[in-house]
């Protein structure tokens, strides 16, 4: 089913990519003409630590790129990738963090969702927690998915296993992330005072019935998924103040995801949210083309390799695609599965490589897929 879409072995633009397993995350590069090329590995020295999220923030000062990882433990290792070193470890949860998000224009600044039932606000830059959003108003059970909006640093969604999610509004934050940025641990004489966020602008328990492992904004509204097999893009219903108070949504479009019934399994979009896309537990996955608000998907991938002019399909089995991540332009897919291995698709309208190109199997000895033994290990 409109398998042309995306092939193994075009040439695309180069993107970083990280992964993880247990204790373990690798950074790779996605070449052209198909191959990935490990850049570097970092194994955590806690034996206990198995990584659940990962993602890339920057130096505000020399722009080095940040590696921010975090799981089981509920600490936040924070790795320097030009220094090939942890630079910080940040610790404040009380239990796992199942996700980060990093601000879209300070990316000092990042939020982790713990099984705590929290949400943090830390500041990278000098290394101390922002504000804790946790109370009355907050989730009541483990929170699993959080997500800044791509264009408002002051908006942030969350959802979790209490079926809810919610928006919160950072505006009234802002001198105290300010307050944030001018702490210097050296000279001061007390530790940076962390205050508390208890009430979100917007919370519902409307749109699914049970947990919601995954949300993302699309645009100012919201894409939403829980363990039933369906996608939601929705907004909060803004016709009267009641509707708010209520969490009255007003839903724009369902996505059928069939055979993903289990959590934890995670959907993503391009840098212009055109194209999302979405595993499930048999190694498949789907992708939307976001602009023609239609149910079905535009193509479902399997897990396919080259061999000569011709594709051999790999057994999908059971094996759960639980991440996915698309490149800025859309251009390639990744999926990373259970069974420790990542598969890319490039998509077949960039131009074929030529004979004289070196296939990813030449050049690394690999195909298109990589598994997660890492080299360049940092100390």
């Amino acid at each position: 089913m409109q398998q042309k879409l995306f092939a193994d072995s075009c040439c695309c633009a180069a993107f970083p990519c990280n992964t993880f397993n247990l204790l373990q995350s690798t950074v790779y590069e996605c070449k052209p003409n198909g191959i990935i090329k490990v850049l570097q590995a970092y194994c955590d020295p806690n034996p206990e630590e198995e990584f659940f999220v990962c993602k890339w923030s920057t130096n505000s000062t020399t722009g080095a790129p940040m590696l921010l990882l975090a799981g089981f433990t509920g600490s936040i290792r924070v790795v320097d990738c030009n220094l090939r070193k942890v630079v910080w470890t940040a610790q404040g949860h009380g239990d796992a963090i199942n996700d980060i998000t990093v601000h879209p224009t300070r990316p000092s600044l990042f939020v982790t969702a713990s099984r705590d039932h929290s949400l943090r606000l830390w500041n990278l830059e000098t290394q101390v927690c922002v504000c804790t959003m946790v109370g009355d108003g907050a989730h009541t059970n483990e929170v699993l998915s959080v997500d800044f909006h791509a264009s408002d640093g002051n908006k942030l969604l969350s959802a979790g296993m209490d079926h809810t999610i919610k928006m919160w509004n950072l505006q009234g934050l802002s001198s105290q992330i300010e307050a944030s940025f001018q702490y210097d641990a050296q000279t001061a004489k007390r530790a940076f005072h962390t205050t508390t966020l208890s009430c979100p602008d917007f919370s519902t328990h409307k749109v699914h019935w049970a947990y919601v492992d995954c949300v993302r904004w699309f645009g100012d509204i919201v894409l939403s998924k829980s363990v039933h097999n369906k996608i939601f893009l929705w907004e909060p219903d803004g016709s009267s103040a009641e509707a708010k108070r209520k969490g009255y949504v007003k839903c724009h479009q369902e996505y059928s995801l069939e055979k993903a019934k289990v959590w934890f399994i995670r959907m993503s979009l391009d840098l212009k949210c055109s194209l999302m896309a979405c595993g499930d537990v048999t190694g498949q996955v789907y992708l939307w083309d976001m602009h023609t608000l239609t149910d079905e998907p535009q193509a479902v991938l399997d897990r396919e390799l080259p061999i000569g002019k011709g594709l051999a399909k790999v057994s999908n089995g059971n094996v759960t695609v639980r991440q996915t991540a698309v490149s800025y332009d859309a251009s390639i897919i990744l999926a990373c599965c259970e069974d420790g291995t990542i598969w890319r698709w490039d998509s077949a309208a960039t131009p074929e490589p030529s004979d004289e190109e070196p296939s990813a199997r030449e050049e690394d000895g690999e195909s298109s897929h990589a598994s997660m033994q890492g080299s360049d290990e940092m100390e």
